[in-house]
């Protein structure tokens, strides 16, 4: 038998339907929480323009350079993302290198690591992956090029910039 609380002359519900939702905000509101909570302790994305952050140290391309990027922004709590041009493995080495030997250099997972396909800039694809991964970009490059299709590049509030003198890191905001 189903009990009913009477509203007004015209309508009424169910005890049970009462609880049901009852229950199912409140449970909604914990689980609400419980996310808010989960993704505020998750590190944050940070984009690196790998081709870029290369020649940080002596204007020598360098993935030693782009390690030390990576570990001081593991350090900071970011998660690091890096982009490359295809000819990244020309310019530390003497052949093509894909995701997985920069991935194992960089000491990051190979998801982590993206070259882009040959003859397409990497540019285009970090600032896709700035606008999904609601990151900022770590890069001199002021990414003129692509102002107009994208202005969130124009902002200096979308970088981090900086230099490797002497073996210390700068990063400028």
């Amino acid at each position: 038998r189903c009990s009913m609380i009477q509203l007004d002359d015209h309508s009424s519900v169910s005890l049970e339907a009462a609880i049901i939702l009852l229950g199912a905000a409140y449970f909604g509101q914990r689980l609400f929480r419980w996310w808010s909570r989960w993704r505020a302790g998750r590190p944050p994305w940070i984009a690196v323009d790998g081709s870029n952050v290369l020649y940080w140290q002596d204007e020598i391309p360098s993935l030693q350079t782009v390690r030390h990027v990576v570990d001081a922004l593991k350090r900071r709590g970011m998660k690091p993302v890096v982009w490359f041009d295809a000819n990244v493995g020309h310019l530390v080495g003497d052949r093509y290198m894909g995701p997985s030997p920069l991935s194992r250099s960089l000491g990051l997972s190979q998801r982590q690591v993206i070259v882009a396909p040959k003859r397409t800039p990497a540019d285009p694809l970090v600032i896709e992956g700035v606008r999904t991964l609601k990151a900022r970009i770590v890069s001199n490059d002021r990414f003129r090029d692509w102002q107009e299709q994208s202005p969130e590049v124009g902002k200096a509030s979308s970088f981090l910039r900086g230099t490797i003198k002497n073996g210390a890191l700068r990063l400028v905001e």
